[in-house]
C-alpha cells in the first residue's frame, strides 16, 4: 500500500499558511550561509504577516473533527487506508463481487449455494436469509442443476416446496397447511 502525503487539514489550508510558508522557504534558499548563520544568532521577529483572528477561527469555530479509532482498537501503520466492513452485509453480493466471480446474469447462483444446500447455513448468521436456500429465487430463475440452475428446492418437513409450485404438483402456496390444492369442483361446502 502507498501511504499519501501528508496534506494540510482544510480548515488550516483555508488561513492561506501554507503559501506563506512557501514563499519563506524560497526566500531562505536564496540566503548564503553566512546571513543563515547571522539569522540564526539575530532573529528578526514577526516576518510572518497573518492575520490571528484568521487563525482563532481556523482553530475554534472551523476546525474539523479527525477521524479516530475506536475505544480499545489498536492502531497501527495505515489501518485509516483499510476498507471499511461497514457498508458490506452478509448475504448481498455487491457488483464487483459478482463481476469477480463471473456472475454475469443477475439471476445467476452464487457458486456456494449447492454447498449450501447440502449443509446447515453458517452458525454465526442464524437469521440470514439467501436466495434459493431459506429465501425466495429471483423472478425468471429456476430450480435444477443446469448452468444457471439454483439447485435443490427449498422444502419442508412434508417435502411440500415453500416458495411457490416448482413440481407443478398443484401445491397450495398460501395454505400450507393443506396438502393439496382442491380444484373447483372437488371443494366442499
Amino acid at each position: 500500500m502507498h501511504k499519501a502525503p501528508f496534506q494540510l487539514p482544510a480548515f488550516i489550508a483555508e488561513t492561506g499558511i501554507q503559501k506563506m510558508r512557501d514563499a519563506y522557504a524560497d526566500a531562505e534558499g536564496d540566503k548564503s550561509l553566512k546571513q543563515k548563520q547571522r539569522e540564526k544568532t539575530r532573529p528578526k521577529m514577526g516576518k510572518a504577516d497573518i492575520d490571528y483572528q484568521v487563525l482563532h477561527d481556523a482553530f475554534f469555530k472551523f476546525q474539523t473533527k479527525p477521524i479516530l479509532t475506536g475505544h480499545g482498537d489498536l492502531y497501527y501503520e495505515l489501518k485509516e487506508l483499510e476498507v471499511q466492513k461497514k457498508n458490506f452485509r452478509p448475504g448481498m453480493l455487491s457488483e464487483g463481487l459478482r463481476t469477480a466471480l463471473g456472475m454475469t446474469d443477475p439471476n445467476e447462483p452464487p457458486p456456494w449455494l449447492y454447498n449450501m444446500q447440502r449443509f446447515p447455513p453458517p452458525p454465526s448468521y442464524p437469521y440470514l436469509k439467501v436466495p434459493g436456500f431459506n429465501a425466495p429465487i429471483p423472478a425468471g430463475a429456476a430450480y435444477g442443476y443446469f448452468p444457471g440452475g439454483w439447485g435443490r428446492p427449498p422444502v419442508d418437513a412434508m417435502n411440500r416446496p415453500l416458495y411457490g409450485d416448482v413440481f407443478g404438483m398443484g401445491w397450495a402456496v398460501d395454505e400450507r397447511d393443506a396438502e393439496i390444492a382442491l380444484q373447483p369442483s372437488e371443494k366442499v361446502a
